[in-house]
């Protein structure tokens, strides 16, 4: 039994190494599209002019905005708040001797959360809880012939779904991120009020954090959003519009678009982290 397993595990092995050069090339080919995607797009921006088209693309941009990023308000709260206790118990595990806690923990905060943390999480949690429902929408409506429905009655469905998706998840991204370290900024102070220093004001540990923000800090995030978002979107309306002709092909587009969507925001957060801190 144990050549038969050896051999196996080695079929398997060269299996997965013979579909590397694969992956890479759909991916790059992917990435091709997306550009393409993005300019186009950009292009029909022209189309926003016109003010029933206009009309229709602040409905959609409107219950995009909705139900990204208000609807994800709880979620993002609960887990900055479980990410908040986990830093500030690794914190104070680092704190070096003779220092007060607040004045450290607020270079700590501004490292951790503010540049690496809270970019990074509200972007996997945008993947994970919207990015999906658009990318199964996309491909519910292609697979049922939408598309050529809207082209038939004179409307473009590239303005109708794209742009709305393009505008919406850059600033739904913004807000979750401003939430997400706003929550862990006051769970933080409560527990280091409570905890180690009661009589620290709430605008004296504000103002600790702030002076530890850069302009760099500021533009380094901005562009985390700006990039992360676009691509978010755009992802989500390009594999969920190449859904073909049967159901299958729609959990394989959402696979495939998580995938490509967590690449690029990891490598996206790591490259920007790495020219604007390093």
């Amino acid at each position: 039994m144990k050549p038969i397993n050896m051999l196996a595990n080695g079929l398997m092995f060269g299996y997965l190494l013979a579909n590397i050069p694969l992956k890479l090339a759909a991916i790059l080919h992917a990435s091709g599209d997306l550009f393409g995607l993005f300019f186009l797009s950009v292009k029909r921006c022209s189309t926003l002019i016109s003010a029933p088209k206009r009309a229709i693309f602040w409905l959609l941009f409107k219950r995009q905005l909705f139900n990204i990023a208000l609807k994800s308000i709880y979620i993002n709260v609960l887990i900055a708040l479980l990410l908040s206790s986990l830093v500030m118990s690794r914190a104070y595990t680092l704190l070096p001797e003779g220092m007060l806690f607040s004045d450290y923990y607020a270079k700590f905060f501004v490292t951790v959360v503010v540049r690496e943390v809270g970019p990074m999480f509200s972007a996997l949690i945008l993947i994970a809880r919207s990015a999906t429902a658009i990318t199964f929408e996309m491909g519910h409506l292609k697979l049922h012939n939408q598309f050529e429905a809207l082209k038939a009655q004179g409307m473009d469905p590239l303005a109708i779904f794209l742009l709305p998706v393009l505008f919406a998840f850059p600033l739904s991204l913004l807000m979750m991120q401003l939430i997400f370290v706003l929550v862990c900024l006051f769970s933080s102070y409560l527990f280091i009020n409570f905890s180690y220093q009661a009589d620290l004001p709430l605008q004296h540990f504000v103002q600790l954090i702030s002076t530890q923000i850069s302009a760099v800090d500021v533009i380094t995030s901005i562009l985390k959003v700006l990039f992360g978002g676009i691509l978010i979107g755009l992802i989500c309306i390009y594999f969920g519009s190449k859904v073909g002709n049967r159901f299958t092909e729609i959990s394989r587009a959402i696979a495939s678009a998580t995938s490509l969507q967590l690449l690029l925001v990891v490598s996206i957060n790591v490259a920007l982290s790495i020219v604007g801190y390093l």
